[in-house]
């Protein structure tokens, strides 16, 4: 074998074996304001390590190793990063002579900034910036280390003491009154707006009288928070918008119909089609991914995504559902032979927790089970997949998820009625969680006591099931209903004189409004 195809040879197996992507996790921040090795548990990879070139590397290979980090910056310079962050990755496990290998590690960085990819440019930077022997690059890279490390804690989760109104976009004020509006929330303690952007959008003008100054369309929305933002970041207040997945379809102009969500009616034993939107429909997915980042571009601080109107036991099934359910699991669920008359999910878990086999059992109940959990993290792993994307763009932008009380004080009740499963969510990559202590969907308004037993058995739960897998207390958002003519007090939640002081500080509090909208 000729000295070329042995070249050729090991080019094609490292090739294979680095691949183009980082297999390593993200490390954590840094406990103090020196730059960390990486730790221990999670040595680089050998195409990631900072490994000294080995002695007498022949001319032709230092010639092809010029030749690959030539290619790499003709890439780079063409914009074509994803094949300028394979090329230095295939030429970095080449074990490259000194000079090339920083020239790559740089360029690289660079690259991976240019696609989102925050952790790995600053994991680049940091091996550049502890190197014993010095480089040229040592000094910026250890200034470009730091400020991504710094972007990446300022995303990981709201501020302390969050003091939040939620309101809808009809309750902001009018464009001439929103300055002093600002100053006396300030006044008054609140240091962040939630703009609940509801359910209607274009789709749902049901009320001419009060949605007469609401937004009407996507671009007229972009405006108006555009606005808002920037005249409350002037006086530093935050700004958070409030998004239901499962409406966003309605700020298109025209939905597609096949975007809807199908739904079986219980009276009439069909499915039919829903007014809510298919999360498990890809095109769907890929409009609320533009609809995401068209919000961010606006520089809010942070989404947080409601759950106004959960994917109940009934809601799911579409074709676009149930085929991943069945390319999954390998077996078909029909919900016409599953929400058969007289079918109640929650009696036959009852049933089934007594006895590890029920008698006569059918198998469209265990299907609906494994129906029912694959629903519940589908629709997480749709809402993660979504901020994944949304981060590689808008780095700093804060991800909340609204968990029902119910998902801490009775889990399957939660997974059935709401497709929510509280503690696989706090495994996922959101930076807080909004709980609402007085819900209760099954109680009317007059029902008090219900509301305010569920509201003290609530914020046990949250105080004992959520805060302790959680590693901070301002990852914690609690609502409370506003009361009409009463001034919310400036301080940490715990000054409060309500439910609120059983909670420990730092946690967030937010005032909803929109009863009075």
């Amino acid at each position: 074998m000729t000295t070329l195809q042995k070249i050729c040879s090991l080019l094609l197996c490292l090739g294979l074996l680095a691949g183009c992507g980082r297999t390593r996790p993200p490390q954590g921040p840094p406990i103090s304001g020196a730059i960390p090795p990486p730790a221990a548990e999670s040595v680089p990879d050998h195409d990631e390590a900072f490994v000294p070139s080995p002695p007498g590397v022949p001319p032709d290979i230092q010639r092809m190793h010029a030749q690959l980090f030539q290619q790499s910056k003709e890439h780079f310079a063409g914009k074509a990063y994803p094949q300028t962050i394979s090329g230095l990755t295939r030429l970095l496990a080449l074990l490259p002579e000194e000079p090339i290998e920083i020239e790559s590690r740089w360029l690289l960085a660079q690259a991976y900034r240019q696609v989102g990819d925050w952790e790995a440019a600053r994991d680049q930077y940091r091996t550049l910036a502890v190197a014993h022997n010095g480089n040229q690059y040592q000094t910026d890279a250890q200034l470009q280390f730091k400020e991504l490390q710094r972007l990446l804690e300022q995303f990981a989760m709201p501020p302390l003491d969050t003091q939040a109104i939620r309101l809808t976009l009809e309750q902001l004020p009018a464009s001439g009154g929103f300055d002093e509006g600002i100053k006396k929330m300030k006044a008054d303690g609140i240091t962040t707006l939630l703009i609940d952007l509801g359910c209607e959008g274009a789709g749902f003008q049901t009320d001419q009288r009060r949605i007469f100054n609401a937004p009407h369309h996507l671009l007229d929305l972009q405006s108006l928070l555009r606005s808002y933002v920037e005249r409350s970041h002037r006086l530093h207040l935050l700004v958070y918008v409030g998004v239901n997945l499962r409406c966003v379809g309605n700020w298109h102009e025209s939905p597609l119909p096949e975007w809807r969500d199908r739904t079986y009616n219980e009276t009439t034993y069909q499915v039919e089609d829903s007014r809510f939107f298919d999360l498990f429909h890809p095109d769907y997915q890929r409009f609320l991914e533009q609809f995401l980042a068209q919000l961010s571009e606006e520089s809010v601080d942070g989404l947080v995504f409601l759950d106004d109107y959960p994917m109940g036991v009934y809601d799911g099934v579409s074709q676009s559902g149930l085929t991943r359910f069945q390319t999954t699991f390998g077996v078909r669920f029909d919900p016409l032979r599953a929400f058969r008359p007289g079918f109640d999910p929650l009696q036959a878990s009852k049933l089934s927790s007594r006895s590890t086999k029920v008698s006569g059992a059918p198998d469209e109940d265990a299907i609906f089970w494994r129906w029912a959990g694959w629903k519940a993290r589908e629709r997480l792993t749709v809402v993660a997949q979504l901020i994944d994307r949304l981060r590689k763009r808008h780095l700093t932008v804060q991800c909340g998820l609204e968990l029902h009380p119910h998902g801490l004080t009775d889990p399957v009740r939660a997974l059935v009625d709401y497709a929510q499963d509280a503690m696989e969510a706090t495994r996922q990559p959101f930076s807080f969680f909004f709980v609402r202590p007085e819900i209760d969907r099954h109680s009317s308004s007059d029902q008090l006591s219900a509301i305010e037993k569920l509201r003290r058995i609530s914020t046990k739960a949250v105080l004992t099931r959520l805060l302790p897998v959680l590693d901070d207390p301002r990852r914690v958002w609690i609502s409370m209903p506003a009361e009409r003519g009463k001034r919310i007090l400036p301080g940490p939640a715990r000054s409060s004189t309500s439910f609120l002081g059983e909670f420990p500080s730092g946690i967030g509090v937010v005032h909803d409004l929109r009863a009075f909208s």
